[in-house]
């Protein structure tokens, strides 16, 4: 397949047909990948380019739909083998450069100056010619430019196509060719009127044709042009060069080449600048093997491979670089060069690129007067003398692509690798290896290089703990071995005991000149004094995530604690993970190593003022709350909520009720973490987390979280009554006691259902005093108090049946039920009971359905009715299965394999207890769990 864009957009399929792009948004979409070929682009900048500051909100949902439609004009047989690679933060189209002509334009001019270095005129004519070859128009003619990116793309390859032309003509001189110039060069004068370079060409071209005349009248053409334009005179070169053909210098027809000084390398000369390799570098297998690819001798033409190694601070980016040039050092006879180029000094400005490259050309034999202080002729000369050489170059501690880009040789024989904690996304051409925390076994064996084997092994377990508190990190390696190392007489455990206090970790993992807290500030520094005003956003986005316990987030969180869009938030994310702050952790979510996190509540707390600390956690609460609320109303929609705050904050959005039940899951030790936090705060953040600790409570009952239903309602009591909220006492009481008999604890259940009841009584909350009545009469059946519950069921029905809530009449109904079961009394058990399920069929509710089914099975087995059994049993797991209530599915299960194994059925009965078993393995249920086990030992005895 090839791709065109030097031109109108055009694609070519591997059957040499044309495959139509029709729609504009998808030439629109190919094109702003193409100009980044090989190269990430993100979501944000593909959105941005789709539709400008301000897309729709179905704007991602549209992204993606266009990609696949794109993929599949790329790749009708198969859409998944289309070049368009997908990240978790964007798409990639992978082209080889002979496939797309931007590429092979490039390579080509590439070529071009390497064989002009060696002297060939000729090859650099042909290459150019062959370069120049590939233009059919204007850039991306047929696609409106509509993002800077495109622009800025559009704007570089003109003006590389423009020097190509010139460096063409430059070739062509040399070659002698002046008189077949001449016509082509006075075209181009006129299409670029201003281009100096032309127009010396033009007149060189014309004074060796013996139109001495005509190259003097050109001159007094540019002049009389640049004066009438801009007010200027021609520039010195042009002016010098008309004095030397008014006074016919020989030394413009002495050579036909055009005279250039280079520089040439001195063989003796072979700089190896690598600073010392790392003793004690284990692990990275995977990397030095990839970087081996780019040091070995490869492929010799096309420009050089740059590898940019970027990670977290202190991930060992530099020992890795060091060391793998070390290990192919035989495949790099030339040498190798280095700069520490200053992106992660604290203090220190970045190195200037002009101070690099002269620090480069020095090192390789140029005096240092006869550096050029103009960076692009320094660069120019850095090239020469490299090209056709077998050397490395080591770009350390890079800050920025602009940084970079002048040190980059363009020749394939000069790999470059550059350390970096950003991305440097945009350094066209790199490849990217990304470095993280070290394995965990190559974590301890670091450890034990460090500090002695036979220390390590004295407690592997303190040892494996240790790497851990240090993220397994070098540098936290590192610091903690020299923290044990001027101490000997400690035992690994003691460092280990002190820093699993997380107020102090930080503080602990110093020593010396290392210091992990003061690594981590550096990133934030050079956000936050960054002149680029989203790396500032990022860098208070990064202070403001602090303030919350939140561990794994996406950008609606982000854009909560911040007070901004998500759009804007989702910005800020994407420089913290160019900086290595934070690191994706699935789809639109990302998470902070622990250090990490450690460090940026340190700086939260340092920071951020009192009161607009107190706003953006409100803020966030608030999200939360709106949010948890909209999931479990759309989750379970049959279910009666508890009233809650209702608060200003923007929701997420969910397409539907398996969207929503997947969030709460993914934010439930986040919704937690917040709500304990919130005990602690004023009584704002208390309110909104007594609201959420409400708002989830069906999600923690249908999901089988008991236990936390119990901690988090405990708390809200205490908190309700701090509050004088007297409602939310009552209704957390009365949770509490439904957990505690979910759990098997009936009597202790008792004890809060019993304190939920005069509560509502006390508000005339009727439908609360129904609602706690039936939850009584629940524990009264879960205690065999048959009599005491039939009484509150049936004033629950009363109650209900007067304020007209139907769910507390059906309720009472299959208590009721339940009620007559235990009593014996079989018809009115069925009766009652099979009132309620006709109510809840009608209702489509599973939930309780599956319950009320599964009573129905337990009075058919009493009565020997066990086919009935079975078949409402199956009904009942069913039922539960549909709607994922796994504690249902589970006392179900146990009950169908009852049946199956009285009716002899055992493999069916020993496949219902097993499951059951590995169900109730997961909800944490004692009691459940011990029914389940006895009822597989049964069928299996």
């Amino acid at each position: 397949m090839q791709f065109r864009l030097l031109g109108p957009l055009e694609v070519t399929g591997a059957d040499g047909s044309d495959v139509k792009i029709g729609r504009p948004k998808l030439r629109l979409l190919l094109a702003i990948l193409l100009a980044r070929a090989n190269t990430l682009v993100s979501v944000e900048s593909l959105v941005d380019g789709l539709w400008g500051p301000r897309p729709p909100e179905s704007a991602l949902s549209n992204l993606r739909t266009y990609v696949w439609s794109l993929r599949r004009l790329l790749a009708p047989a198969d859409p998944a083998t289309a070049p368009i690679m997908t990240d978790p933060h964007g798409y990639t189209i992978v082209v080889p450069p002979e496939r797309l002509d931007m590429l092979a334009f490039e390579r080509l001019i590439a070529d071009s100056a390497d064989v002009r270095c060696r002297g060939d005129s000729g090859a650099a004519a042909s290459r150019l010619q062959e370069a120049l070859s590939l233009w059919r128009g204007a850039v991306l003619e047929n696609v409106p430019l509509t993002t800077d990116a495109l622009v800025s793309t559009a704007q570089r390859l003109e003006e590389q196509r423009l020097t190509a032309v010139e460096e063409l003509f430059d070739a062509r001189l040399a070659l002698g060719r002046h008189t077949e110039v001449v016509g082509e060069l006075q075209s181009w004068v006129v299409r670029r009127p201003l281009r100096e370079r032309l127009w010396g060409q033009l007149m060189l071209a014309l004074y060796r044709d013996g139109r001495q005349a005509d190259a003097l009248a050109a001159y007094q053409r540019l002049r009389d042009h640049l004066i009438d334009e801009i007010g200027i005179e021609p520039s010195a070169p042009l002016r010098t060069l008309q004095s030397r053909i008014l006074h016919s210098d020989p030394a413009l027809t002495a050579s036909f080449g055009v005279a250039i000084a280079e520089a040439r390398l001195d063989a003796a000369i072979r700089p190896r600048q690598l600073p010392p390799d790392v003793a004690t570098f284990v692990g990275r297998d995977d990397e030095l093997a990839a970087l081996g690819g780019v040091l070995a001798p490869g492929d010799v033409a096309g420009t050089a491979p740059a590898v940019v190694i970027h990670g977290p601070p202190g991930a060992g980016k530099s020992a890795l670089a060091v060391r793998a040039v070390n290990l192919w050092s035989a495949y790099l006879p030339d040498g190798h060069l280095y700069v520490n180029l200053r992106g992660a000094t604290s203090g220190v400005e970045p190195l200037a690129s002009g101070e690099a490259l002269g620090r480069f050309l020095r090192a390789l034999g140029v005096a240092a007067a006869d550096v050029p202080s103009d960076v692009d002729e320094a660069a120019a000369v850095f090239r020469s003398l490299v090209a056709g050489r077998r050397m490395a170059i080591l770009l350390d501690n890079a800050a920025a692509a602009a940084q970079v880009r002048p040190l980059l040789p363009g020749t394939a024989g000069t790999p470059v690798l550059v350390t970096s904690r950003a991305g440097l996304t945009t350094l066209n051409g790199a490849t990217h290896l990304r470095l993280g925390p070290l394995d965990p076994d190559a974590a301890r064996a670091m450890l034990a290089a460090l500090i002695g084997d036979a220390r390590a092994a004295a407690d592997p377990s303190a040892t494996g703990r240790l790497a851990e508190l240090c993220d397994h990190l070098p540098l936290g390696l590192h610091v903690a071995a020299s923290r044990l190392k001027t101490r000997p007489n400690w035992p690994v455990r003691c460092l280990v005991d002190r820093l699993d206090d997380e107020r102090h970790r930080l503080t602990e993992l110093a020593a010396g000149d290392l210091a992990v807290r003061s690594s981590l500030a550096l990133s934030h520094t050079i956000l936050q004094r960054s002149e680029d005003p989203g790396d500032r956003a990022a860098a208070r986005a990064l202070r403001m995530i602090g303030l919350s316990p939140v561990t794994d987030m996406d950008a609606d969180v982000v854009a909560s604690l911040a007070g901004t869009s998500a759009t804007e938030a989702e910005r800020m994310i994407e420089r913290l993970l160019d900086a290595h702050l934070v690191e994706p952790s699935g789809a639109d979510r990302y998470q902070m190593h622990d250090l990490v996190r450690l460090f940026t509540h340190e700086l939260a707390a340092e920071t951020i003022p009192a009161r607009e600390a107190t706003v953006a956690v409100t803020r966030l609460l608030g999200h939360y709350l709106a949010t948890t609320r909209s999931a479990t109303h759309l989750a379970y929609p049959s279910r009666t909520h508890y009233p809650v705050p209702d608060v200003p904050a923007a929701r997420r959005p969910f397409a539907g009720p398996d969207e929503a039940r997947r969030w709460l899951e993914t934010e439930r030790a986040n919704i937690l973490a917040l709500i304990r936090q919130s005990w602690h705060g004023p009584d704002e953040h208390a309110r909104l987390g007594v609201g959420l600790t409400l708002a989830l409570h069906w999600f923690l009952v249908m999901e089988g979280y008991p236990h936390d239903m119990i901690e988090l309602n405990e708390r809200a009591v205490s908190l309700a009554r701090r509050l004088g909220d007297r409602r939310s006492e009552a209704y957390a009481n009365g949770i509490i006691g439904l957990a505690l008999s979910l759990a098997g604890r009936p009597d202790e259940a008792e004890t809060h259902l019993a304190a939920e009841l005069p509560i509502c009584r006390e508000l005339g909350d009727r439908f609360g005093e129904q609602r706690a009545l039936g939850n009584l009469g629940v524990a009264y059946l879960l205690q065999n108090r048959s009599d005491e519950a039939i009484a509150c069921l049936e004033r629950q029905r009363a109650v209900a049946g007067q304020i007209g809530a139907a769910v507390g009449e059906v309720f009472a109904l299959s208590a009721l039920g339940q009620a007559y079961h235990q009593l014996g009394r079989y018809d009115e058990a069925i009766r009652f009971t099979e009132k309620a399920l006709a109510w809840y069929d009608e209702a489509n509710d599973d939930y309780n359905g599956s319950a009320t089914l599964q009573r129905l099975g337990l009075i058919y087995i009493d009565l020997g009715r066990l086919k009935d059994a079975a078949d409402v049993l199956t009904c009942s797991v069913e039922r539960a299965r549909r709607i994922r209530y796994r504690r249902g599915e589970t006392t179900s299960l146990i009950a169908l394999a009852r049946t199956w194994r009285l009716l002899g059925a055992t493999v069916t009965a020993v496949n219902c207890a097993k499951a059951a078993v590995a169900i109730a393995d997961t909800l944490g249920v004692t009691y459940v769990r011990a029914k389940a086990a006895a009822e597989y030992a049964a069928a299996t005895a």
